[in-house]
Parts: C-alpha cells; sequence; structure tokens
C-alpha cells in the first residue's frame, strides 16, 4: 500500500498545475488531451491506443524464423508461457515517457522500446523507437510487424515505399492522422539459402512490407491472430511453390517462407494495418503518429533526443520525491524501486464497455460462511 501511495504522489505531481481561476471544465479538457494517447494496452509487450472508445489500436509482434512453427508462437500479449527473461517497464513518467527490454531467448531477439509524446491538438504526436538484435544462435532472422486498427468509424490507407510505410487516416475524435513507420539504413536480412537463388516466384527481400484488411471493428483486437493467419496461408503457398520447383528438396527457409508481400493498401474498406520487417543482426525502426497540429510534429532524427531528456527527468524526479540516493540505497537497489514504480504506472490501460455478471453464481465463489 505504501508504493500504491507513493505511486499516486509522484502521479499527482506530474499534473501540471494551472491557474486557480481556471475552471474544473479548463483542467479537465487540458488533462483529457495531455493524457489521450499513451501505452494503455497493458496486456501487450508494447501497445498504444487513446482514452477513447472505439478508435485507434496499435501494438507490436514478432516471432524467430529458424523454427518454422514459430508463427505459432507469436508474442503478442504477455504470456507466462512465452518464457521471456526480462520484460517491463524499467521506467515510465505516466504522461510522455516509458522504456522497457524485452529479452525473448525461444524466439532469439532482444527488442528495446522507447515511447514520447509531444502535445498538441487532439491529443497530441508519439513516436516509439526499436532497437535491438538477434541473438547470437539466431541464423534465419526475426519477423517484426507493428500494426494499426481502427474499431471504430473512419478511414485509412497505407502506401510502401523502399524507404518507409505511410499510413494516413481520420475519425471523428482523432481528427486526421499521418503515420510512418521507419525502418533503419542500418537494417539487414538474413542471408538467402543458396539453393534458392534461382528459384523462380520468390519475392526480393524487402526492408519493409505491408499488407492492409477489412475486419469486422469487434475484430480488431485480434489482430495477432489475423496476422498468423495470413502469414501461414502465404508461408504454405510459398513451400508449395519452392517444393514444385526443387523437386521436393527445398530447402524451407522462414525469411524466404515468411515474408510478406504488399496487399490491399489502399483499399477502401481496409481498417486494420500491418507492416513487417525481416531482420537478423542489430535492427532498429520508428513508430511515428503525427496529429493534424504541425506544432506536434516528430522527425526521426528528434527521438533519441527526446528519450534521453525524459530518460533524465525521469531519474531526477525520481530521486526529488523518494530521494533513495541520499538515504543510502545502492545503484541496484534505486533500479528495482523504478522499475516497481514504472511497471505499476505503466501497467495503467484503459477499458470501456459492458462487463458480463451470471445471475447464478457457482458456490465455489461465493463468501464463506
Amino acid at each position: 500500500m505504501r508504493l500504491l501511495g507513493c505511486a499516486v504522489a509522484a502521479l499527482a505531481t506530474a499534473v501540471p498545475v494551472l491557474a486557480s481561476s481556471d475552471s474544473f471544465n479548463e483542467v479537465q479538457s487540458k488533462l483529457d488531451l495531455d493524457l489521450r494517447w499513451g501505452t494503455y494496452r497493458p496486456n501487450l509487450y508494447f501497445g498504444t491506443r487513446p482514452r477513447l472508445p472505439a478508435s485507434l489500436l496499435s501494438g507490436l509482434i514478432w516471432f524467430g524464423l529458424d523454427d518454422q512453427r514459430g508463427w505459432q508462437h507469436a508474442r503478442h500479449s504477455c504470456e507466462l508461457g512465452d518464457n521471456l527473461a526480462e520484460y517491463g517497464y524499467s521506467r515510465h513518467n505516466g504522461r510522455d515517457f516509458g522504456e522497457q527490454l524485452l529479452v525473448d531467448g525461444d524466439q532469439q531477439v532482444q527488442i528495446r522500446s522507447e515511447f514520447v509524446k509531444v502535445p498538441g491538438k487532439q491529443g497530441g504526436s508519439w513516436a516509439v523507437r526499436f532497437s535491438g538484435r538477434t541473438l547470437k544462435d539466431n541464423v534465419q532472422g526475426v519477423s517484426l510487424a507493428y500494426y494499426f486498427g481502427l474499431e471504430g468509424n473512419g478511414t485509412m490507407s497505407m502506401k510502401v515505399s523502399s524507404r518507409m510505410a505511410r499510413i494516413s487516416g481520420e475519425t471523428a475524435d482523432l481528427g486526421r492522422f499521418r503515420i510512418r513507420i521507419v525502418p533503419a539504413k542500418k537494417n539487414t536480412s538474413p542471408e538467402r539459402h543458396p539453393a534458392l537463388r534461382n528459384v523462380q516466384g520468390i519475392p526480393d527481400a524487402v526492408r519493409i512490407s505491408g499488407v492492409g484488411m477489412s475486419v469486422p471493428t469487434s475484430d480488431v483486437w485480434r489482430a495477432k491472430d489475423l496476422f498468423q493467419e495470413k502469414v501461414f496461408g502465404q508461408a504454405r503457398t510459398q513451400a508449395s511453390a519452392i517444393l514444385k520447383q526443387t523437386d521436393g528438396k527445398g530447402p524451407l527457409t522462414g525469411s524466404v517462407l515468411f515474408q510478406l508481400r504488399n496487399e490491399a493498401l489502399s483499399d477502401s474498406g481496409s481498417n486494420l494495418f500491418f507492416t513487417q520487417m525481416i531482420v537478423h543482426g542489430e535492427f532498429a525502426f520508428d513508430v511515428i503518429y503525427e496529429c493534424a497540429d504541425e506544432d506536434a510534429a516528430i522527425k526521426t532524427r528528434d527521438i533519441a533526443a527526446l528519450a534521453s531528456s525524459r530518460r533524465e527527468d525521469f531519474d531526477r524526479r525520481f530521486e526529488a520525491v523518494f530521494g533513495l540516493h541520499a538515504k543510502g540505497f545502492d545503484a541496484d537497489e534505486v533500479e528495482m524501486a523504478q522499475r516497481a514504480l514504472s511497471s505499476l504506472i505503466g501497467g495503467l490501460g484503459y477499458f470501456y464497455g459492458s462487463s458480463l455478471v451470471s445471475p447464478d453464481p457457482q458456490p465455489e465463489y461465493g463468501e464463506g460462511e
């Protein structure tokens, strides 16, 4: 309870103090805008959404390519069975910054996320930089996917070039927005097996590809399932073509089977878009969401500086509020405390709708006599 009380106090001190003459409605309106966007999908390893019902969702999905069954164990929601060695926020201020390290030994990848936000109209703009590397035993690389889906009314379309993917859209509550998914120039793809170099129909390795889907708005939250169905269907078709041309010899390598082809990017009915990058070695990519407010624009070159500044502010504020260094705690103990608070704050989510309540509860859930 003491930790929870400290966390609430820290959150309270993060709220800007407004002049006493400001009305309650003005204060509430400012808070609603400042806190509209955030990492409000705590059941995911990383995901964002606004504090609005039936709006725009986003999330990260990944799986390793060494095992052809890796797609069945794609990472998305936090599951104990995933056996990640590390995940959860190491710093999160509840407002405009959060960072974490994801270490996935089974899928042979390590990913760091750095989330930053810039205030503006319609909730402002935000960006997240993902960086990491495949682990030493990985050969075929890793599939990294990032998606955006509309749960309600609105429009979206996507264009993919050799440099980036661009999504433009509009909803009644968010207004016009634009999104860029930008892979780093240093990203490299796994080498193609020599036996497959002359096989026809295998797409060339690309830095980024994209797929659009039209799904019921009630199914957008099932993004991982829909992505798995897509990559498996394509892999099955690709495998059949390879085996036919190689007299059944293959080989069937994951980096060839599971590379998505650009599809349905500008279809007017598409409300769920996936981007995919297949990488090996060190990698990075940026996801940048910008509202129509030009004053809230975010450039790729700004992300590192924003994250560094917010990281320093977090450490400074944490020490000012809790004074752990001054009380004699060592660096490891301070880090543990920062992680505990950040996991608590980063675990805040936004949910809406009705809850189902059984009219005839089972006796084992009743109160004891």
